[in-house]
């Protein structure tokens, strides 16, 4: 698996938990959340314009929309946000969680509806997260149940396969879904990370069908087969890497966020880094929200 040297954007940032970047094909441009600020960041690659938008509330992943704005999951639901106007609504709520709990990683599906689960924010949570599914009419529907740190959440290219991560359980699961009565099933095991791999976190799908996934405290981003088997692996220079996402004018460029851990974090950590790959990642898909109730 050949890649270019990694590079350390915006280096003189580093962010609290860096995640769920999303690339904006149309415009060019990177979008990721800070958690811990929490705040969404955006930045051109080519020119280094970075921006930043304070939020109200905590938020946690990100994603786009057909009509250009930006999909932004928070602990209240789903934001519409426009980077021209500086203009956010809270357009899709779901249903209020307890105090301890927030949004975890998110994405648009192939059914154009976007995809969150839901986790404790305590160092100590159970099995009480659950995976929504909001459509562009706001329709909410629970899809999962009984998760404890979801993540990397993604679909395989004809859509019919779902993939998802459990990071303190440290295996990466797929179901069968099917888009017409909207139900995943036939679930079974597509990974197990072994001792040095580090825990699984975010992933990402390349055009060729291969899952990349996060190893987080290892640095590592692994890549795997559409049967499980590991392809190759790119080190990170943080350890706390938490989501790939491909994007560049080629979608050969692999993104990644990583979070810092404070006085525990080594050097690198918190910081967003990229790196150009030789496999192209799928045009990123846009939810259409031209539904939605105003």
């Amino acid at each position: 698996m050949h890649h270019s040297p990694v590079t350390r954007l915006l280096p003189d940032l580093t962010f609290g938990l860096g995640e769920g970047p999303a690339w904006d094909d149309r415009a060019g441009l990177l979008y990721w959340v800070d958690i811990k600020a929490p705040a969404l960041h955006q930045l051109d690659p080519q020119t280094g314009a970075h921006a930043v938008w304070h939020w109200p509330e905590v938020i946690s992943c990100c994603g786009l929309a057909e009509s250009g704005e930006v999909i932004v999951s928070g602990r209240s639901g789903l934001w519409v946000f426009d980077p021209q106007s500086e203009a956010r609504d809270l357009a899709y709520p779901i249903p209020a969680m307890a105090p301890d709990m927030r949004t975890n990683d998110g994405k648009v599906g192939p059914d154009g509806a976007f995809w969150v689960s839901t986790m404790q924010d305590t160092s100590d949570r159970g099995p009480v997260g659950v995976v929504l599914r909001i459509t562009g009419d706001g329709q909410v529907t629970t899809m999962l149940e009984g998760l404890t740190t979801a993540n990397g959440m993604e679909w395989s290219r004809d859509g019919d396969r779902f993939y998802l991560a459990d990071t303190r359980a440290l295996w990466v699961d797929c179901w069968e879904y099917d888009p017409v009565t909207v139900t995943l099933s036939n679930r079974r095991r597509f990974v197990t990370y072994e001792e040095g791999d580090g825990k699984p976190d975010g992933g990402a799908m390349d055009a060729h069908g291969a899952y990349w996934s996060a190893g987080i405290y290892a640095g590592r981003i692994h890549r795997f087969s559409t049967e499980g088997e590991r392809l190759g692996s790119v080190s990170i220079p943080a350890e706390m890497v938490t989501m790939p996402c491909f994007g560049g004018a080629d979608m050969k460029t692999l993104f990644v966020t990583s979070l810092s851990r404070g006085a525990d974090s080594v050097a690198g950590d918190g910081g967003l880094y990229s790196l150009q790959v030789d496999v192209p990642g799928p045009l990123p898909r846009r939810m259409d929200i031209s539904g939605r109730r105003i």
